[in-house]
């Protein structure tokens, strides 16, 4: 079969699998649409060429307007479509084309004029299974949730992802991790992505609701409650983080509890919790684009308060878990968090009883997510705070006057 894979984007995590996009035997030929920031010359190379095309009756006039509508509407490729597009219309015409295979359809009009035009099949990679490199936040908002709707559906075939992830996609016939980094890539795609407005296709801010018809956060409490990580007195998971937060155009994190304000909130919990400390360090995770910095916490809480165990002593004494796994496990055993903004707050809020999350600043407080709609995820109780001293009381409040 001749198959035509379109791709819109230059990101790995939003381009189609060739193992996925084709079988054995079938002649593949990929057509990029080309953007003025992944690929200018190509695009300025292209678009001279497509003008005329466009002009010289290779498109007939009635389809022209509804070709030229769909490359309009095709997000996040406009260029690329109008550079592209007189070509590839000439090449179903010809029977070039029998299947048209891309990662997603949402939004893309160009694909789906040519698949109806031509009576040609459109295969997408997220009919069937996911593939994501991107932010640890994000894969827990709209990636795993929607991967294991397609399980729940019996729809789900295949997902990809970074390393020490199998153990989030417990529930995947077929799990791939591969050794790449993380980051920052949209999630405009997924089912619960939103695009932007005007040229932007990829919005920079979060949903102010959830579009949950195909969104199911995993029940990870049940599935890795582990009798390993119990302790005599109620546990308690105060986690935090020490990373770049350059999308707040910060040299350093702003979402983060200091040595001084972490050890009062540790002070105060411990009289009633077994407290555990979870900061994981850059050698502990797959790292993004943030770098992550050391600030002495882990060597401060350990001074002033012994008795404090801290995720590195966990991974000592279980070294047969990866990270993500040993954090599952112990978050399933616990039903009092304090978390701060960012990929922490989201895994936290996946295992129910109360989430104090530290925010300050984000798109998760410009859009109101922790009020809105961040209990979606198990049921769990979220409060945010925004400066130190709220936080301090919200704590009060919520986990130890209860």
């Amino acid at each position: 079969m001749k198959v035509a894979v379109l791709e819109r984007f230059a990101d790995p995590s939003r381009r189609c699998d060739p193992a996925a996009a084709a079988q054995d035997g079938d002649a593949v030929r990929t057509w990029g649409l080309p953007g003025p920031l992944h690929e200018p010359l190509s695009l300025a190379r292209a678009l001279p060429r497509a003008a005329v095309r466009w002009l010289d009756g290779t498109v007939p006039g009635a389809e022209r307007r509804a070709l030229l509508r769909a490359c309009l509407r095709t997000g996040g490729a406009r260029l690329g479509a109008l550079a592209r597009a007189p070509e590839l219309w000439s090449s179903a015409s010809a029977g070039e084309i029998e299947r048209i295979a891309c990662f997603s359809r949402k939004d893309f009009a160009l694909a789906s004029l040519i698949a109806t035009r031509f009576g040609v099949p459109c295969s997408e990679t997220l009919a069937t299974g996911t593939q994501y490199f991107g932010e640890f936040a994000f894969e827990l908002l709209a990636v795993i949730p929607y991967a294991y709707w397609l399980h729940l559906e019996g729809r789900l075939q295949r997902t990809v992802a970074t390393r020490d992830t199998r153990c989030l996609y417990y529930f995947s016939p077929r799990h791939e991790e591969r050794a790449t980094r993380r980051r920052y890539v949209p999630i405009t795609e997924y089912p619960l992505g939103e695009r932007g407005f005007g040229l932007r296709y990829d919005r920079k801010a979060f949903p102010r609701t959830l579009d949950e018809r195909r969104w199911r956060p995993p029940p990870y409490r049940e599935v890795y409650r582990d009798e390993r990580f119990a302790w005599e007195r109620e546990l308690c998971i105060v986690g935090n983080k020490a990373s770049d937060e350059r999308y707040l155009w910060r040299g350093f994190a702003v979402n983060y509890m200091d040595v001084p304000l972490l050890l009062e909130l540790i002070g105060r919990l411990r009289r009633r919790f077994q407290v555990v400390y979870v900061r994981p360090r850059a050698a502990d995770i797959v790292n993004d684009h943030q770098r992550v910095r050391e600030m002495g916490d882990i060597e401060a809480v350990k001074e002033r308060w012994p008795d404090v165990v801290t995720v590195q002593e966990l991974q000592q004494m279980h070294p047969e878990l990866g990270f993500n796994e040993l954090q599952l496990r112990l978050f399933a055993g616990c039903r009092r968090f304090v978390s701060v903004l960012g990929g922490g707050s989201y895994l936290a809020s996946y295992f129910g009883g109360t989430n104090v999350v530290y925010a300050r600043r984000g798109w998760e407080v410009a859009c109101g997510a922790y009020e809105r709609w961040f209990d979606r995820f198990s049921g769990a109780r979220v409060v945010a705070a925004a400066t130190p001293r709220e936080l301090l009381a919200v704590a009060e409040r919520e986990l130890l006057a209860r």
